[in-house]
């Protein structure tokens, strides 16, 4: 079980909060924000304890949880870990439930997310959101021990690193 926490904004648009349960994985729960660009708003979906990210289309929303769990399984199937510790993660996808985001080192980590995801879109043709969460996945990011998302989540999934 996961738990897509959203910020207020968002789940004013996508619907009410459910029972908050443990994070079954251990890369834990993942965080979710509207990123305001034009023509569409996008969705940007961080995870808790690695700060990978993914960024999905919020249109259409009842989609969402949907788009959010198949891009999740895609970039965790992209990490550096054995096959077994990748299954476990994309199977703790298969039931996510809706939250408050709660954890303001994840939702500050995210600001600045929106601030490249500004950045990237001013300066580059197309609209290939796998390779802006790609890149977003290769940005240094001081609040985890080893800087880097792909690292922390590989040492995470072979339990190389404490989860919290």
């Amino acid at each position: 079980m996961t738990t897509l926490r959203c910020s207020a904004q968002l789940l004013r648009r996508v619907g009410l909060a459910g029972a908050e349960a443990p994070a079954s994985g251990q890369l834990g729960d993942w965080y979710a924000r509207i990123v305001a660009t034009r023509p569409r708003h996008l969705v940007l979906c961080t995870n808790e304890r690695s700060l990978l990210c993914v960024v999905i289309p919020l249109a259409p929303q009842h989609k969402l949880l949907d788009r959010f769990v198949e891009a999740a399984q895609r970039r965790i199937n992209q990490i550096a870990a054995p096959a077994d510790a990748r299954m476990k993660e994309r199977t703790a996808l298969a039931g996510v439930r809706l939250g408050r985001a709660t954890n303001r080192s994840v939702i500050g980590s995210m600001n600045e997310f929106t601030y490249a995801i500004d950045a990237w879109l001013a300066h580059r043709s197309g609209d290939d959101l796998e390779a802006l969460g790609l890149w977003l996945c290769d940005t240094p990011c001081f609040p985890l021990s080893t800087t880097w998302p792909w690292q922390e989540a590989e040492l995470l999934l072979t339990g190389t690193v404490a989860s919290h």
